[in-house]
């Protein structure tokens, strides 16, 4: 596996500014973990198409986890994707906050 690579920038056009860890290979960006600067909660990971199932997104995962403290979204707020990955690699997660999430009985 390639190295990983840690920086801080923007996502895409986004204005705020990120912690990244980011894999890339001769083709570009391999894949990448965007992670807030306020709260430490993971924004977005994404993995190049032709990348997908070697593993890519828990090495971000654990290289991140390994140098902060990171946390998923609450569950409410993930993609279907996004709660997939946040099963399959454990760690915490972020509490429900500003009353937008559907209360559990």
């Amino acid at each position: 596996m390639e190295a990983i690579e840690y920086s801080t920038g923007a996502y895409y056009s986004e204005p705020a500014i990120l912690h990244r860890w980011m894999i890339t290979d001769a083709d570009g960006l391999a894949a990448a973990l965007y992670v807030s600067m306020d709260d430490l909660e993971i924004m977005n990971i994404e993995v190049r198409e032709d990348r997908r199932g070697e593993g890519l997104a828990r090495a971000l995962y654990k290289a991140a986890s390994g140098q902060m403290e990171i946390f998923h979204a609450p569950e409410s707020h993930r993609t279907e994707d996004g709660n997939g990955f946040a099963h399959a690699v454990g760690g915490p997660a972020l509490e429900c906050r500003y009353g937008c999430c559907e209360q559990e009985d």
